[in-house]
């Protein structure tokens, strides 16, 4: 009875909670903001400034880039120096070296296509000292990239790092031929390709989206010894055959270091109970054709200091591959007049062969060996380039 009595007691409960649920969403949620987020740093020196302006999202939006195009963004000095940064792609701008005087102070301004116009603060140049190393270590599951760097000046207290990973990647499957057009009719044609039109060997790039902050303010001399950079997995595709990563070292000021760490303590480390509770970010931004709308964003000024290395495979200990893809070649009819399924336009399917005339379900028409273009174009694989990067070793 006892027993029977908890069963009792579990099953109302359930049809209790369950009859009385109702969809809550969040004020949070479902507010239509459109708030102006800005990114990255204004470069003194012979690195490009490059600024990325784009508008928050909401949570429930299936839209997950929203860029700001058509801005007017320049940087302005406190000696009355203006400097313009056209846009260069859909919410990127940027400029080449801009060479600043480090004696002055300097900020960003930002005119939307609305008519909404925000600034930074006016900050002055931070010195980044030279990366002393850029190395790895091997770990037990992979190898970690490392930079370590000092100030001998111990002016220099803050810094980040963000990085771009460049790697080979190669399809399952290698096709020496390519569909074209006959000069003489509407009809497609696989001819042999030439050996600068393989579509097999890709260099992937991938920019980091994490936030990597060291500061040296409690120590008595401005060093910093082998910061973690990324962690890459032994079984990752990244190593299968030649790496390589540019990590780029910024200095920051007290302020623009809180900004990055309370950035990283909202977006990185919540999730679990022991994780500190979301906090307000300062920014330096302000709109100025309306106080009260909020700007995401922090702009700081300063040089860059970079490094790069190449890791190949042969490098690295014995690490098992990767299994491969399930990848095949099968042949591919159509019955009916020459020109080729959309499929062959729409590039769906790379060919293996020459389209010739064969039976197709009993009937006839033509067939060619084929495989899919995820097993057979690199392109597809992370938007992968088939030329080699100018830096390539």
């Amino acid at each position: 009875m006892q027993m029977r009595g908890y069963i009792y007691v579990i099953s109302f409960s359930a049809m209790v909670s369950g009859g009385c649920k109702t969809h809550y969403s969040p004020p949070a949620v479902i507010a239509d903001h459109n708030y102006l987020v800005v990114e990255g740093t204004i470069v003194s020196g012979g690195d490009s400034t490059i600024i990325h302006l784009s508008r928050t999202v909401n949570i429930s939006n299936q839209l997950t880039s929203n860029p700001e195009m058509n801005a007017v963004v320049t940087v302005e000095g406190d000696q009355g120096a203006s400097y313009s940064l056209p846009e260069t792609d859909s919410g990127k701008y940027a400029s080449a070296a801009l060479n600043l005087d480090n004696l002055h102070k300097y900020r960003l301004k930002i005119a939307t296509k609305n008519g909404e116009t925000y600034t930074s603060d006016y900050e002055q140049v931070i010195t980044t000292p030279p990366m002393d190393t850029l190395g790895y270590d091997i770990t037990g599951n992979g190898f970690n990239v490392y930079a370590s760097t000092h100030d001998p000046s111990n002016n220099t207290r803050y810094y980040r790092w963000d990085y771009t990973e460049t790697y080979i990647y190669i399809s399952p499957l290698h096709s020496t031929y390519k569909y074209v057009q006959n000069l003489y009719s509407d009809t497609l044609e696989s001819v042999p390709r030439t050996r600068d039109e393989f579509i097999d060997t890709c260099y992937v790039t991938i920019n980091s989206n994490a936030i990597t902050l060291n500061s040296t303010a409690a120590l008595s001399k401005a060093i910093v010894n082998k910061a973690t950079i990324t962690q890459v997995p032994e079984d990752s595709e990244k190593i299968l055959h030649r790496y390589s990563i540019i990590v780029r070292e910024y200095g920051l000021t007290l302020d623009a270091f809180n900004f990055w760490q309370n950035l990283s303590r909202n977006t990185d480390k919540i999730g679990t109970v022991f994780d500190a509770l979301p906090s307000e970010i300062t920014t330096n931004l302000h709109c100025t054709s309306n106080p009260a709308l909020p700007v995401v964003g922090y702009i700081g000024v300063s040089t860059v200091s970079r490094k790069r290395i190449f890791i190949d495979r042969t490098e690295l200990p014995v690490w098992p591959y990767p299994a491969p893809s399930e990848c095949k070649v099968y042949f591919y009819c159509w019955t009916g007049a020459n020109p080729a399924p959309l499929e062959f336009t729409s590039g769906a399917v790379v060919p293996f062969g020459p389209i010739k005339p064969g039976d197709c379900h009993m009937l006839p028409g033509w067939d060619v060996q084929v495989a899919d273009y995820t097993c057979a174009d690199c392109r597809y694989h992370l938007g992968g380039k088939t030329k080699k990067p100018a830096f390539w070793q």
